[in-house]
C-alpha cells in the first residue's frame, strides 16, 4: 500500500530563512542597547545596537543568496527489500550553481517516525561548468534505511540546510524529488506440511521426482529462481558447470489455491487515521501469512493462485502466468495490497484441484458462503482466522451477546475445514506447524 508522507514534511518543501538563537540574541541585545542609549543619550551605545542589529540582518541575506542549487541522484540496493530489513541509500549531489557552493547539513524525508534521517554534513561544491567537471562539483553520500512495515514508500526530498559564518541565521530548501521504495511483507520459513490431493487410487502425493542418479541428463535442468535448494543435482551441476536442478513430474495436477480476505469489514481492528502504522494489524497478519504460504507451497513445487475477496487485486498473475512469476514480483504486488470497501457481489468459485489455503479475518457471512464454496468433496481446507478484540465485541460480552468467530469457525468446521484460530501477535511459522501437525495425525489415522 501506498504510504502518505506526514503533513508536517510540508513546511520543508517551502524553504526559508529564520535567525538562530545566537541570531535572536543579537536582536534583543541590540533592541536593549537602542533603549539605553536614548535613554542615556549614549551615542556610543547606539552605533553598537546598529551593528548587532545589521549583523543578523546581513546573515539573512547571504544564507538567502547562498540558498544552493543542487541536483540529486538517489538508488536504492536493494530496491525492493523486506519489512525490517536494512536498504543502502546512496545519494549523488551535484552543484548546479554558476558559484561555489558554501558548506551544509542535509537529512532525507522519510514516511515512517521520526519523518527524517540524521543530519549529516554536505562538504562545499565547485561551480558547475567543464572546468569542474569530475572535480569537487558533486559529493556522494549515503545512509541505511530500515523501513518498519510494507508498502510503497517515498523517500526524499533531500532537505539542504546552510548558515553564514557566525551561525545567525539559516535557510532551508529541498533538492531532487522523491523516489519510492518497495518494502515487502516478511516471508517466514515454513515446515514441511506433505500436503497431498486426491487422486484414482486414494491419497497421493502432488509432485514426485523423475530423476535418479543415473538420468543426470535427461532428468536435470538449469536452476531457476524460485527452485528449492534440497532438488540441486550436484553431480549433474560439477559437469555442467552451471548449478542444475532435479526434473519433477506431476502425478495429479499439483496447484493450491490461497484465499485472502481484502474486505474493510473482515477486520474489526481496521481504521484510517492516516499515521504512519498499519491500518490493521489483523491484515498485515494476513498478508505476512499469505506471502509466506505461498511462497513456501511455490518452493515446494505447486502452481499457486491466489484469490482475493474484494476488488481483485491479483490479475496480473494469472493462469498463464503462474509457472513463470518470480517470488519478487509476487511479494512486490503484496506491498501494495490494501483493504477494499466493498466486496465482489458474486464470485464463480474456482474448480482447480489442490488444498485451499484461507487467510481471513472476521468475515461476513457472504465472504464465509464464497469460501465454503471453494472447496470440493476430499479436498483439504485451512482456515487461519485472526482474532482482535474490538470494543464491540466489548459491549456484546457485557449484554451476553455471543460473539461471531465461533460461528464462523464451526460453519466452516462443519463443512470439512481445518480452522487454526490466531491473534495478530501470533508467529505464523507456529500456526503453519499446527496444519501440520493435524495433516499428520489426520493421516496417521486414515
Amino acid at each position: 500500500m501506498s504510504r502518505r508522507a506526514p503533513s508536517g514534511l510540508a513546511a520543508l518543501s517551502i524553504g526559508g530563512v529564520r535567525l538562530t538563537t545566537r541570531g535572536w540574541w543579537f536582536v534583543g541585545a541590540s533592541f536593549g542597547l537602542f533603549v539605553f542609549a536614548y535613554a542615556g543619550g549614549w551615542q556610543e551605545l547606539l552605533y553598537v545596537a546598529v551593528l548587532l542589529a545589521a549583523l543578523p540582518a546581513i546573515a539573512i541575506v547571504v544564507v538567502r543568496v547562498r540558498r544552493p542549487r543542487l541536483n540529486v541522484t538517489r538508488s536504492f540496493a536493494p530496491h525492493v527489500i523486506q519489512a525490517g530489513s536494512a536498504a543502502s541509500v546512496s545519494l549523488v549531489v551535484r552543484n548546479l550553481a554558476p558559484s561555489r557552493s558554501i558548506r551544509a547539513r542535509w537529512w532525507d524525508a522519510v514516511p515512517w517516525r521520526p519523518f527524517e534521517t540524521g543530519p549529516g554534513e554536505l562538504p562545499a561544491l565547485q561551480a558547475r561548468g567543464p572546468r569542474f567537471a569530475g572535480r569537487g562539483n558533486s559529493a556522494a553520500l549515503a545512509y541505511d534505511l530500515r523501513p518498519p512495515r510494507r508498502g510503497v514508500y517515498p523517500v526524499g526530498p533531500l532537505s539542504v540546510e546552510v548558515s553564514d559564518g557566525f551561525g545567525l541565521a539559516t535557510s532551508t530548501s529541498v533538492a531532487g524529488l522523491a523516489q519510492p521504495i518497495v518494502v515487502t511483507p516478511e516471508v517466514i520459513p515454513l515446515a514441511e506440511s506433505g500436503m497431498t490431493v486426491p487422486a484414482g487410487d486414494g491419497e497421493s502425493r502432488l509432485v514426485q521426482r523423475r530423476a535418479t542418479g543415473d538420468e543426470d541428463d535427461a532428468m536435470t535442468r538449469e536452476y531457476r529462481d524460485g527452485d528449492a535448494m534440497r532438488r540441486v543435482h550436484w553431480r549433474a551441476t560439477a559437469r555442467k558447470g552451471d548449478l542444475m536442478v532435479r526434473q519433477e513430474e506431476q502425478r495429479s495436477f499439483p496447484e493450491a489455491r490461497i484465499l485472502i480476505d481484502t474486505t474493510r469489514a473482515g477486520y474489526a481492528d481496521a481504521s484510517d487515521d492516516g499515521d504512519d502504522g498499519a491500518e490493521s494489524e489483523a491484515f498485515e497478519w494476513v498478508v505476512r501469512m499469505v506471502a509466506s504460504v505461498a511462497v513456501h507451497l511455490r518452493r515446494t513445487g505447486f502452481l499457486v493462485t491466489v484469490l482475493d475477496t474484494g476488488v481483485p487485486q491479483f490479475q496480473a498473475l494469472d493462469r498463464a502466468q503462474r509457472r513463470t512469476w518470480g517470488d519478487e514480483e509476487f511479494l512486490a504486488g503484496l506491498a501494495s495490497l490494501e483493504l477494499t470497501d466493498h466486496a465482489l457481489a458474486r464470485r464463480i468459485p474456482s474448480r482447480s484441484a489442490g488444498p485451499i489455503i484461507a487467510v481471513v479475518g472476521s468475515p461476513e457471512p457472504q465472504t464465509v458462503d464464497w469460501l465454503l464454496a471453494q472447496r470440493r468433496p476430499g479436498e483439504l481446507a485451512v482456515a487461519f482466522m485472526v482474532r482482535t478484540v474490538s470494543s464491540l465485541d466489548i459491549i456484546n460480552r457485557s449484554f451476553g451477546v455471543a460473539a461471531s468467530a465461533p460461528v464462523i469457525a464451526e460453519r466452516l468446521t462443519d463443512a470439512g475445514w481445518l480452522v487454526v484460530p490466531v491473534r495478530a501477535d501470533d508467529d505464523p511459522a507456529a500456526a503453519w506447524e499446527a496444519v501440520v501437525v493435524e495433516t499428520g495425525r489426520s493421516r496417521g489415522t486414515a
